[in-house]
């Protein structure tokens, strides 16, 4: 009897063991903030997406020299970010990472961000490797493909994610959708 009793425990304990390391597991894999790989933002500082952590982050790949799509990208962005109080404000953050590492350096998405009137306390832009873009890319579900000119085709998708680097939605950065996007980010403010 007392050795049916170990086996059961030692079954029910392995069971326990097992589950939380699927949660784990699954936390792991839902968070681009476990994306490995070396950032550095406008002000030349390095940093690891993981540190993005602890707000919503409003998310989208660009690159500064565009003059399509991400012109447009970065408008309702900042649109999004007028439509928030003072207060909302506190608890979200706007990421820009460039698709195009290579000429994107540090300081010409401080450039950039200083063109553009972005408030370096609310927006970080991220250049990095190819393999860490293409990486954060994939995780967000974000299609690009280089073109002739260091040129660039890709998605015009914001990523919505909450505090700890979770996707909370994706929704096509179009200005005239500027009042739903920021209705639904506000559900997640605390």
């Amino acid at each position: 009897m007392k050795k049916n009793q170990s086996i059961i425990f030692v079954l029910f304990f392995c069971c326990q063991l097992f589950n939380i390391n699927l949660l784990r597991a699954e936390l792991v894999s839902d968070s681009v903030y476990q994306l490995n790989g070396s950032w550095k933002n406008q002000n030349n500082q390095a940093l690891k997406l993981s540190d993005l952590e602890g707000k919503i982050q409003v998310v989208s790949l660009i690159y500064t020299h565009c003059l399509h799509t991400c012109p447009t990208i970065v408008s309702t962005m900042q649109f999004i970010e007028k439509s928030f109080t003072k207060a909302q404000l506190e608890s979200v953050s706007f990421v820009l990472v460039s698709l195009t590492p290579d000429s994107d350096t540090p300081k010409t998405l401080k450039d950039f961000a200083v063109k553009r009137s972005l408030n370096e306390k609310r927006w970080t832009l991220l250049t990095s490797d190819s393999n860490s873009v293409r990486s954060l890319a994939m995780a967000l579900n974000i299609k690009y493909k280089k073109m002739n000119d260091n040129e660039v085709s890709h998605s015009n998708l914001l990523s919505v994610l909450d505090t700890k680097g979770r996707i909370i939605f994706q929704q096509l950065a179009d200005i005239s959708e500027v009042k739903d996007i920021s209705n639904k980010i506000s559900v997640h403010m605390p």
